[in-house]
């Protein structure tokens, strides 16, 4: 198969794919295993590990994130490998969306440490991209640059790759009320009114054929 066949089917299948049905107040939790790489005066060289995220979105193109990683990071000259977590929240965009195709635009503020030595707050930007599996998951890639505030700025990379869930709030049930004239009434009769009616129209017309014959009578 060339790769101009392969591109078309991969463009194809995730345009037909349906976009996540993402509104406000929905859920995501979200996990992901990492790699990261960090700058050398930070006396660490790469790391690896996994975490979670939970965000809330705000509308269907903004959302809310916190996220923590764990990862093993190796140290240089031999040193022995140490623990790093990082704690981070975020506010993220999706500028463009096609099909079940989304790019991802974030920026936030966090804390990273490790065991020995580093303990910073900082700031991080991050791009990515979803591929929607449907209305209720994605998969997720997302690159992130970390800057130390507490180490002169230095900074460290990310790669993250994982699946999203998605939780939807409660469809609101509206009550839709037409508002119009009213039907007029019915007229319901019944059987005894019908029944006295007949009589009374029986007994008049009994009244006026008699009537003549009276009147013969008398002249009579």
């Amino acid at each position: 198969m060339s790769i101009r066949a392969l591109t078309i089917g991969v463009t194809a299948l995730l345009l037909a794919v349906p976009a996540g049905a993402q509104q406000r107040g929905t859920m995501e939790f979200g996990a992901f295993g990492s790699v990261a790489s960090f700058d050398n005066a930070l006396s660490l060289k790469s790391a690896y590990g996994g975490g979670g995220r939970i965000g809330m979105f705000l509308n269907p193109r903004w959302s809310i994130e916190f996220e923590d990683a764990e990862m093993r990071a190796t140290r240089p000259n031999g040193l022995k490998d140490v623990n790093v977590g990082l704690l981070s929240g975020r506010l993220v965009a999706v500028p463009i969306k096609a099909g079940g195709l989304s790019f991802l635009v974030g920026a936030g503020a966090g804390v990273s440490t490790e065991t020995n030595f580093l303990h910073s707050y900082g700031l991080d930007v991050l791009g990515g991209v979803k591929i929607a599996l449907g209305d209720n998951a994605a998969f997720r890639v997302d690159g992130v640059l970390d800057w130390l505030a507490n180490e002169d700025w230095k900074m460290y990379k990310s790669l993250r790759v994982g699946i999203s869930l998605y939780r939807h709030p409660a469809q609101e049930v509206r009550t839709v009320t037409v508002t119009g004239a009213a039907p007029p009434p019915q007229m319901m009769m019944h059987e005894d009114s019908v029944s006295a009616a007949e009589t009374r129209r029986l007994r008049a017309a009994e009244a006026a054929s008699l009537a003549p014959r009276r009147g013969r009578a008398a002249v009579a």
